[in-house]
């Protein structure tokens, strides 16, 4: 009886000591989880899952995620253990680990950038709407967004991407390759 109760004892000493072993594992959000808490989030890690919609040709260092829907995507640029993405990711759902970060453009960064595209296409100047400029969307979006949101700046949200894995489970379907 004694040994009995010893070993009934040191079981929870034994599986107590073998728990500090285990990697704490995070639950993996989706992108629209990750834009919807973004400005809560920065600095911090997660892991996030999405589909590979694009990796950069040139030298493979950033690649871009969307949700199910294709509505929403996020950039992951490679860091950590990445050295690049490969092009046969696009398509695949992948689990990235990483920090969530935070570029700002200014209103003095965004006339700039507004300047400057119409210093170089200055028939775009007196637009009268019959011309369709993405760029000049893009600028008037990123305005309207600080309107919106009471911010002087713009946020563009990225994962600086430390680890990735796929694997069949993951794979999903993509509904376009934006290249």
């Amino acid at each position: 009886m004694k040994h009995l109760i010893l070993i009934i004892l040191l079981i929870p000493i034994t599986f107590g000591c073998n728990s500090g072993k285990t990697e704490k594992t995070q639950t993996p959000i989706s992108v629209k989880e990750v834009i919807t808490l973004a400005e809560e989030k920065v600095d911090q890690e997660m892991v996030i899952s999405g589909t590979v919609n694009h990796v950069c040709s040139h030298s493979g260092r950033r690649c871009f995620l969307i949700d199910e829907t294709g509505e929403h995507s996020i950039r992951v640029e490679a860091a950590g253990e990445i050295e690049n993405f490969e092009k046969e990711l696009i398509g695949k759902t992948i689990r990235v680990t990483g920090v969530l970060k935070e570029d700002r453009f200014t209103a003095a960064e965004i006339d700039k950038l507004e300047s400057d595209y119409l210093t170089k296409h200055p028939e775009e100047a007196n637009n009268d709407g019959e011309h369709c400029s993405a760029e000049l969307a893009n600028i008037n979006e990123m305005r309207e967004w600080m309107k919106e949101h009471g911010k002087n700046y713009y946020a563009i949200y990225f994962i600086e991407g430390k680890s990735y894995e796929t694997s069949p489970e993951l794979s999903g379907r993509v509904p376009y390759d934006a290249n």
